[in-house]
C-alpha cells in the first residue's frame, strides 16, 4: 500500500479526518485530501510528515519517509 493510501486508514482508525489533520498542520482544509486523491503534493513536506507521524503515533515510513541511512549497516 502506498504512503498516500496509508494515511486514510491510519487517520480513520484514530478518529481523525483529513480535514482535521490538514488544519493541525496549519494548511488549508483540503491539503491532505488533495495529496491522497490527486497526488498534489506528490510528497508531504518532511516537517508535515513528521508532525503527522508523531500525532498519529505511527512510524514515519508509513507516511512516505525513506529508511534512514545508517553507517556500517549490512547491505541487503
Amino acid at each position: 500500500m502506498s504512503s498516500r493510501a496509508n494515511l486514510v486508514p491510519i487517520a480513520e482508525k484514530r478518529g481523525h479526518s483529513l480535514t482535521h489533520l490538514s488544519r493541525l498542520l496549519g494548511r488549508n482544509a483540503a491539503y491532505l485530501q488533495q495529496h491522497v486523491a490527486r497526488g498534489a503534493p506528490k510528497r508531504l513536506d518532511p516537517d508535515d510528515r513528521r508532525r503527522l507521524a508523531i500525532y498519529l503515533e505511527v512510524d514515519e515510513r508509513e507516511l512516505g519517509a525513506r529508511d534512514p541511512w545508517v553507517p556500517n549497516a549490512p547491505h541487503p
